[in-house]
């Protein structure tokens, strides 16, 4: 008995280049490490009393971290627009 998909079963891996830079990391002792660009680097203040104030108290646990790193883009998202840059612009200028 063969079976049948409706979908593609191949996987793509994304290319180096596809996947955003690192805007947080932990550090060995636990503190958060801050990467953003240079145009977002005013409001870096901003972001990390976000983060205090969500992930105080919390382990740094995979999935607080992976949290931590989407809440991050979705900021510098956020704040990109506010600011009349592109977003895309601003990683690139994190990537070299």
């Amino acid at each position: 008995m063969q079976l049948l998909t409706r979908y593609p079963t191949a996987f793509h891996v994304r290319e180096a280049e596809d996947t955003p830079p690192e805007i947080v990391s932990v550090s060995d002792c636990g503190s958060w490490i801050l990467r953003l660009p240079p145009d977002l680097k005013d409001h870096q203040h901003e972001l990390e009393r976000l983060l205090f104030k969500v992930f105080n108290n919390l382990p740094k646990s995979p999935d607080n971290v992976a949290l931590a790193k989407q809440m991050s883009i979705n900021w510098c998202v956020s704040k990109c627009k506010q600011n009349g840059l592109r977003y895309e612009d601003c990683l690139e200028s994190i990537r070299h």
